[in-house]
């Protein structure tokens, strides 16, 4: 474990992404608030899942003949990670905050 003996974790920020990941078989790529609104708004009837090992939210759908497998903060997970980091007494450091949905805030 690093820093065992906790001396230097309040020095250790933990990164918190914003935005999440789009993985096709093509492929895949960061995945932005907006485009995430977009994609669901074609395929209305996906519905989230909760990976309980990573505590992340995913969901499959299959759009323009691609299936996709998209990871997604919601409030639980980023709620799991502020958890851990107060739990191994490191601080935060927000990655790409405009790049989520607006409800992200709600944890702040």
């Amino acid at each position: 474990m690093l820093d065992p003996r906790g001396e230097y974790r309040a020095k250790i920020l933990m990164g918190l992404n914003m935005y999440g990941f789009d993985y096709t078989s093509q492929g895949g790529g960061h995945l932005l608030g907006r485009d995430l609104v977009q994609m669901l708004e074609k395929t209305p009837t996906a519905k989230f899942q909760l990976d309980p090992d990573t505590e992340e939210h995913f969901i499959e759908l299959k759009l323009d003949g691609y299936k996709h497998r998209i990871f997604y903060p919601t409030l639980h997970s980023i709620q799991a990670r502020i958890a851990l980091a107060e739990e191994l007494g490191v601080g935060l450091s927000v990655w790409e905050i405009g790049q989520g949905l607006d409800y992200f805030y709600d944890l702040f």
